[in-house]
């Protein structure tokens, strides 16, 4: 599977979310919208399948991965509070696996109900399914690749490829499904004592390119990055980081391992300094003692260099976007939280280029309260998504275009100069 999208999230039943239609994503996503308006939550959906794959599930308690990553997003509170309990609550899925698009077989969505009951802390899987197109089912009769809890908790079955060339497929049937696991992160062992081989079910080739795309989801929020640990942690050589952590922590070791990794790399990371701090001669992760590293700093006209514990926060923070953003070594999906937090305005435009080239080698969600970097996104509205006010209480989410503010724009308007003042057409005001 080459350079794989996300290519739609549909919700229904999901905490504040409305979304009475799947939402399209492309290679790149702006996300606007007053605080509360959802933003955070539809980020969550995703984390959530990324932490049910990939995260171990805990067994001294008992918890499986699915379980511990449901509670993570809310466990029961995940009912949207004006759904009758129980209820289900959707998430559907949909991904490429080709770049041709030329058949539904390029497409697969995962559709997943999750059965809630308010107040009741176990929360389980009524129905899991993984089946081929670019829309969701009810309308139609798409390929399926497995149905899990379908008919009964705990059965199942999955497409198996007949003998023969060109024959065609046929359904097998399984049992032993666990309602408290995602049946996509299951198949191995599921399929381990079945009577035919693995390698005949075309979901066992689709879950190993699932797994490995959605394994490589990053997500950062700058309000959780940690200046004080960025600027005094000396991570350990040896290390195989090539991801930023969450909190920045890593930062010295991912430099020099996407320096030993990539020979453009430093010339790259050097000229993004530049454009932020002109008078940068060179900045470079250096050996700390005998096992650790740090980050050392020169300046024109300066001879000793200075260190991450002696720069702005800003600055800081512009190294860690331009580390993500700028590196050879793109996640499969880069999802970045407010990044314009504690940055001056001056740096917006630079940033924003920074957001659009890696977009050009994957796929990357923004989600952003900042009308000043937002200004430098108005050359791209169909990129933007606005979450609005449905009812004071639910949200839906709609795509900018050019058309919607066409006239505005003739006016000289910018998308920032529109998020300022609240301007209905991108959302207004929350209240």
């Amino acid at each position: 599977m080459t350079q794989p999208l996300l290519k739609f999230l549909a919700i229904d039943n999901y905490k504040n979310l409305f979304l009475d239609k799947q939402i399209n994503l492309t290679k790149l996503n702006i996300f606007i919208g007053s605080n509360g308006s959802g933003k955070s939550n539809f980020i969550n959906c995703l984390k959530f399948l990324k932490d049910s794959l990939v995260t171990i599930p805990d067994e001294s308690r008992g918890v499986s991965s699915f379980e511990n990553s449901i509670t993570q997003i809310g466990g029961d509170r995940i009912l949207d509070g004006n759904v009758a309990s129980p209820a289900v609550v959707r998430f559907a899925y949909c991904f490429s696996l080709s770049q041709t698009g030329t058949s539904e077989k390029d497409n697969g969505i995962l559709d997943l109900n999750i059965y809630v009951v308010r107040n009741q802390p176990r929360v389980t899987i009524s129905k899991e399914f993984l089946y081929a197109g670019e829309y969701l089912h009810e309308s139609s009769k798409p390929l399926y690749y497995y149905k899990f809890h379908d008919k009964e908790i705990g059965k199942g079955i999955v497409s198996v490829d007949n003998n023969g060339q060109n024959s065609g497929s046929h359904f097998e049937p399984l049992e032993n499904i666990h309602s408290n696991s995602l049946g996509l992160a299951s198949i191995p062992r599921l399929l381990e004592y079945s009577p035919y081989p693995p390698e005949n079910t075309p979901v066992y080739r689709i879950r190993r390119d699932l797994v490995e795309f959605i394994s490589g989801w990053q997500f950062y929020n700058a309000n959780n990055m940690d200046l004080n640990e960025i600027r005094t942690a000396e991570p350990k050589l040896g290390g195989s980081d090539k991801y930023l952590s969450p909190s920045g922590d890593n930062l010295p070791l991912v430099l020099e391992n996407l320096i030993q990794q990539d020979i453009d790399f430093e010339e790259v990371i050097n000229k993004a300094m530049k454009s932020i701090l002109p008078k940068t001669r060179r900045l470079i992760p250096i050996r700390s003692g005998r096992l650790s590293l740090t980050v050392e700093w020169y300046f024109q006209g300066i001879n000793e260099p200075f260190y991450l514990n002696e720069m702005s926060d800003g600055t800081v923070r512009m190294l860690c976007w331009a580390t993500i953003l700028n590196s050879p070594v793109l996640p499969s999906l880069l999802v970045i939280d407010e990044p314009e937090l504690g940055l001056h305005v001056s740096w917006m435009p630079i940033l924003a280029e920074w957001i659009k080239k890696a977009a050009v080698k994957t796929q990357v969600i923004i989600a952003t309260h900042s009308p000043d970097l937002l200004d430098y996104f108005t050359d791209c509205l169909e990129n933007v998504l606005c979450f609005y006010s449905e009812d004071k209480t639910h949200f839906s989410v709609k795509p900018l275009s050019r058309h919607m503010l066409h006239e505005k724009l003739e006016q000289g308007w910018q998308l920032g100069d529109l998020y300022r003042v609240g301007d209905p057409s991108i959302g207004g005001w929350p209240w």
